[in-house]
């Protein structure tokens, strides 16, 4: 049997809506890419993740009590990877593979009439942290894509455990996530 003109429209058409909804769905490619053992590469589409929360001025320090608040901290804005978000959602562990962008933002302030507040003014700086129990002794590592002087790098080696890794161990309420600050994580947790 012949294909009319008007098939060949209906085939293309339910290919783009297969290809559409691969890449809704995940597209199968792990979102910690590397490059040799331990070189992470920059994720890309990290902003089309689950936007999992923000902060400003949280952190462990424990000399927090000596520093006075500045008013220049960063606002921390954290992703995590589609297929991680939905595994976790599941069964409440994070899957190998798991990938959780921190993207900080410079911190402005408006006062005037009728309008004051903090909001997000640039992007200052990227990291990330992966869960790769084969890869990584201790299961999870950290990496900065920022260079000492802000400029941004495409990719990265982990941080040594006594950065990152440490205070995550620690203080982390899940699996070296800090769900604790999360409402979107707990929300989603089975109970």
């Amino acid at each position: 049997m012949a294909m009319r003109p008007r098939d060949g429209w209906v085939v293309l058409l339910a290919f783009m809506g297969t290809v559409s909804l691969g890449s809704v769905l995940g597209s199968g490619t792990p979102a910690a890419q590397f490059e040799g053992k331990d070189t992470l590469l920059r994720p890309v589409g990290y902003r089309e993740w689950v936007f999992v929360g923000s902060s400003l001025g949280l952190r462990y320090d424990e000399k927090a009590e000596e520093k006075p608040a500045s008013k220049s901290e960063p606002y921390h804005n954290v992703y995590i990877n589609p297929a991680a978000y939905r595994e976790f959602s599941n069964t409440g562990k994070f899957p190998e593979g798991t990938v959780m962008i921190l993207e900080l933002a410079s911190a402005e302030t408006k006062n005037e009439p009728g309008l004051q507040g903090s909001y997000q003014k640039d992007y200052v700086a990227l990291a990330a942290s992966v869960k790769d129990t084969k890869r990584f002794e201790g299961g999870w590592a950290y990496f900065s894509f920022t260079e000492k002087n802000g400029n941004p790098k495409s990719k990265a080696q982990p941080f040594p455990n006594t950065a990152c890794w440490s205070c995550h161990h620690q203080k982390a309420a899940t699996d070296h996530v800090f769900t604790q600050f999360y409402p979107v994580l707990r929300a989603v947790m089975p109970k």
